[in-house]
């Protein structure tokens, strides 16, 4: 199982699309600052600080999660399904739920770091141009481990959802098409399912869509951690269960 792993993270290393999208969120990451500085800049507004800048705008970073998953499921692993990699690994001899997992490990890992590249970037840039300032009035002193914690359990989410995603349709255009779908209708869905279902209102509240939302809040109420740790963990068990039996049953040419 640890050669497997090993084996997807050199896959991932190598994988070209990989670093493009960290490259593109990058550049995104310091151009998105920049807009709000020269526009406070010209309008006479007070600036931006660096902690001022990661409390107001994590919740940004939620689409370049999502994006970043839909992205790299299709081209991480939908992809070796047209590149015949997949039929290779799966007539290694292993088994395919271990082959699923060892490919998940490396997935996860890869959309994990595009998820911290958004906050990490934007905030260090903010914090050169205004300096870092001071947490939000709520908060303690572990308030951005707390949000990169939560940003990276999230993100492991997301990612057993997009690798589900990507072992049903096996087709990298198709991956990255309907996750971003998915990923971006869901939360109306369910939302609006949920106004007039009081069923769906409860999974819509207690589900990573609406939850990942409170990443960024000041403080959090010690009765709010519960729901918040263990919806992500059982989302990522559940995808993974389901991954692992489509996987098992799939027919791959």
């Amino acid at each position: 199982m640890y050669n497997l792993i090993r084996a997807e993270f050199f896959k991932l290393r190598k994988n070209r699309s990989f670093w493009t999208l960290l490259i593109a969120l990058v550049v995104v990451s310091l151009a998105y600052p920049l807009l709000y500085y020269f526009d406070h800049q010209s309008s006479g507004e007070p600036q931006f600080t660096g902690a001022q800048f990661l409390s107001t705008f994590i919740a940004s970073n939620a689409y370049a999660i999502k994006f970043g998953v839909a992205v790299l499921a299709g081209f991480f692993i939908s992809n070796e399904y047209a590149t015949g990699i997949m039929k290779t690994i799966a007539s290694s001899g292993n088994t395919r739920g271990r082959l699923y997992t060892a490919k998940l490990f490396g997935f996860v890992a890869g959309a994990m770091l595009v998820s911290l590249v958004f906050p990490i970037v934007s905030t260090v840039e903010v914090t050169f141009l205004s300096g870092f300032g001071h947490l939000p009035a709520d908060s303690s002193v572990f308030f951005i481990p707390r949000v990169l914690g939560l940003t990276l359990l999230y993100t492991a989410a997301y990612a057993a959802i997009g690798a589900m995603f990507a072992v049903i349709l096996t087709d990298s255009g198709k991956t990255i098409g309907v996750s971003i779908i998915f990923f971006l209708m869901i939360d109306i869905v369910l939302a609006g399912i949920g106004s007039k279902v009081e069923f769906f209102a409860k999974l819509y509240d207690y589900s990573i869509f609406k939850l990942v939302g409170d990443i960024g809040k000041p403080s959090i109420d010690s009765g709010d951690w519960p729901a918040l740790l263990l919806v992500p963990l059982l989302t990522i068990v559940l995808c993974a269960m389901l991954g692992i039996l489509v996987f098992r049953r799939k027919d791959i040419k």
